[in-house]
C-alpha cells in the first residue's frame, strides 16, 4: 500500500480535456514501473478509452471504483468528493487529486484546472461569509482545510496555466507549478499526418453545450460575416433547454442554413469537422486554458479566442478579439486570407502541448518531489 500511487478521478468515462490528464497521469507514471492504481466512480471501459483518446490504458493499472450517489460537481458532491478521497488515500501511499480543483490535507499532488477557492467568488480575509449563496456555503469544509490544514511545504499543487495559478497563488499565498495539459495522442497522429488544404469556408467550435460557454455569440458573428462561411457547434450535450435556445436564435436571426449543432458527436465525427474547418472559434471569456483549442491547431485550424485567459499564453494576439465585432473581422480576413502555411504554424505551436512533453514534465515536478 506505501508504493502505490493513487489517480483520483471519478468522471474518466466522461471523456474530457480534465479526464485525460488523468489518464495520461497515470500512464506515465505506470510506463515508469510505479505501482498505480486509479479512482473512478464507474467501470472504465479501457478500449473506449483509446477509441477516443488514441492513448490505452496501461495494463498495469489498477482499477478502484468508488460509486457516486451526486451528480459530479455539484453542491452535495462537494462533501462526496472530500469523503472519497479521504478514503483513497487509505489505499495508497501517494494520492493525486487530478479532479476536485481544491487541495486537500491527506493529497500529495493536486492538478488544478480551475481554482474552486478564488478570488472572484470570495473575499480574501473571511471567503465563506462574503456571499451567502448555497454554493459558497457547501465549500465550506475545503475553505477550512485549504486555510488551516494543507503543509504546502509537502504538496505539490499543479496549475494547467500561468492564469490558473496566479489565481491558485492569490488566494493560498503558496507557488504553485505550471504543467500545460496534453491533447490526445490520435489527435497528434492525425494531425502530423494531414495536409490542409480545405475547400469551403468552415468555422468550427467545440464546446459542452451548457449556459457558460457563450455560444449564443456564434449566431451573432454568422449574422456578420459573409454567406459564403459556415458554422459548425459540436459538443457534448449537458442542457437540452441551452441547445433549443441557441437553436431559436439561430433561426431568428436568420443564419440556421449555416449554422449547425452536432450534439453528442463521436470523436471520428469532430475529427471530420475539424479537418474540413479553416478556422477554430472560441467563444468562451477566462478560459482557464482550452485544450479544445489546442487540438483544433494541432488539425491545421487557425484559432480566434477572446483575448482572456490562459488563451493568451499560447495564441498569437492577431487571433484574439475584444468583442464580437472584432471577432467578425478577424473570421472575414482570416478566411479570405487563409494558406496551408498558416495552418502548418497553428501545429508547431500545438505540438508544445503534445503527451511526451507533459509526460516528461510530469516527472521532472514529481521526482523532484517524491522520489
Amino acid at each position: 500500500m506505501a508504493g502505490k500511487i493513487g489517480v483520483f478521478c471519478p468522471t474518466l468515462n466522461v471523456y474530457g480535456g480534465g479526464e485525460f490528464v488523468a489518464i495520461a497521469i497515470a500512464n506515465t507514471l505506470a510506463q515508469r514501473n510505479r505501482d498505480v492504481v486509479i479512482f473512478s466512480a464507474q467501470e472504465i471501459n479501457p478500449q473506449a478509452i483509446k477509441n477516443y483518446f488514441g492513448e490505452p490504458l496501461h495494463p498495469k493499472i489498477q482499477i478502484i471504483q468508488q460509486p457516486t450517489n451526486f451528480p459530479p460537481r455539484g453542491v452535495i458532491d462537494f462533501y462526496q468528493t472530500i469523503i472519497h478521497t479521504y478514503i483513497a488515500k487509505a489505499k495508497c501511499g501517494t494520492l493525486i487529486d487530478a479532479f476536485s480543483n481544491c487541495v486537500y490535507p491527506w493529497t500529495q499532488v493536486s492538478y488544478i484546472h480551475y481554482p474552486h477557492l478564488n478570488r472572484a467568488a470570495f473575499k480574501k480575509q473571511f471567503p465563506y461569509l462574503s456571499n451567502p449563496r448555497i454554493n459558497q456555503a457547501g465549500t465550506v469544509p475545503e475553505v477550512f482545510l485549504e486555510k488551516n490544514l494543507v503543509n504546502y511545504s509537502k504538496h505539490l499543487v499543479i496549475a494547467n496555466s500561468l492564469y490558473t495559478a496566479r489565481e491558485v497563488e492569490a488566494f493560498s499565498n503558496k507557488k504553485v507549478k505550471v504543467l500545460y495539459p496534453p491533447f490526445t495522442s490520435n489527435i497528434s497522429e492525425i494531425g502530423r499526418t494531414t495536409t490542409k488544404n480545405p475547400a469551403e469556408h468552415l468555422v468550427v467550435t467545440t464546446s459542452r453545450l451548457d449556459s457558460n460557454k457563450l455560444l449564443e455569440r456564434i449566431p451573432l458573428i454568422a449574422q456578420h460575416t459573409d454567406k459564403s462561411i459556415h458554422y459548425a457547434v459540436i459538443g457534448r450535450l449537458y442542457n437540452q433547454t441551452v441547445l433549443d435556445y441557441l437553436q431559436a436564435v439561430v433561426k431568428k436571426l436568420g443564419v440556421d442554413d449555416r449554422v449547425k449543432f452536432y450534439p453528442n458527436a463521436s470523436a471520428e465525427q469532430k475529427i471530420a469537422l475539424l479537418k474540413r474547418a479553416k478556422i477554430y472559434l472560441h467563444t468562451m471569456i477566462g478560459e482557464h486554458f482550452g485544450i479544445s483549442i489546442v487540438e483544433a491547431m494541432a488539425l491545421g485550424c487557425v484559432p480566434v479566442v477572446h483575448n482572456s485567459g490562459g488563451m493568451v499564453e499560447f495564441v498569437p494576439a492577431q487571433y484574439r478579439y475584444q468583442n464580437t465585432a472584432d471577432a467578425v473581422q478577424i473570421i472575414s480576413r482570416e478566411i479570405a486570407d487563409w494558406t496551408s502555411s498558416k495552418a502548418d504554424e497553428a501545429k508547431i505551436i500545438a505540438d508544445r502541448f503534445s503527451l511526451p512533453n507533459f509526460s516528461d514534465k510530469f516527472m521532472e515536478l514529481y521526482t523532484s518531489h517524491y522520489d
